[in-house]
């Protein structure tokens, strides 16, 4: 029987989806290419100074192209950022539905938030420096949104420490807690590469997997079996 953590996931990917597709005017690859893109000018420049033209034009398109897919720059925004919760949690869903073993799922998670860096370093810097600047209620329509991202997160973390107890692979007592430990570092490592003297993110991560394996008095290694 699959956990309850995975089937939330797979319900928040749907919500998600539903948000993003209803924003749409046409969608399509194209428009997903154009969404990516945009998730970096907005990560890049403050709200206030992102225009359509400006996207378009380090995009190297028409801003009429633009327009054919999102209706505005709000919409622009609030579509990009959906886009990217959407990739993030069905990666992470692939994680979960490709890794039996609780040791293999947390490290394959951990290691996926080095692979999908970009992405997730974006989306987090459009959180901090952004939000509060888009129009019509947009920020608190996404906020909503990155929330519940967050949330579910906690959720697999906290799941994968309980079957790791349960299988004693792992030794402890507020698996909750211990979730809620590993997402402020992953925030922690994400906000510091923003700093000049920021650890490079993978570097980072590594030093944080070990704290997690001492923490959790795994036995097996600092580099488990993928199973």
């Amino acid at each position: 029987m699959e956990s309850l953590a995975l089937s939330h996931l797979e319900d928040r990917v749907k919500s998600v989806k539903r948000a993003k597709n209803r924003l749409y005017r046409n969608p399509g690859a194209r428009a997903d290419s154009l969404l990516e893109a945009a998730l970096k000018c907005f990560a890049e420049e403050d709200y206030r100074k992102v225009t359509i033209p400006l996207v378009a034009k380090k995009l190297g398109v028409a801003h009429s192209l633009i327009y054919y897919y999102f209706k505005s720059k709000d919409i622009l925004y609030q579509s990009s950022v959906l886009h990217a919760l959407d990739r993030l949690m069905t990666n992470y869903g692939a994680v979960l539905t490709r890794h039996d073993s609780p040791v293999a799922r947390l490290d394959a998670y951990l290691d996926l938030n080095v692979e999908m860096s970009e992405t997730l370093r974006s989306v987090v810097r459009i959180m901090f420096v952004n939000v509060g600047h888009a129009d019509d209620g947009g920020p608190k329509f996404i906020d909503s949104f990155v929330e519940d991202f967050y949330e579910t997160e906690k959720k697999i973390l906290a799941d994968c420490i309980r079957k790791g107890v349960a299988a004693g692979q792992f030794t402890c007592p507020d698996p909750d807690e211990m979730a809620a430990f590993i997402s402020r570092n992953i925030d922690g490592i994400y906000f510091g590469s923003f700093m000049p003297n920021g650890a490079p993110i993978p570097d980072a991560m590594k030093t944080l997997k070990a704290v997690v394996w001492r923490l959790l008095h795994y036995a097996g290694g600092t580099k488990p079996a993928r199973r």
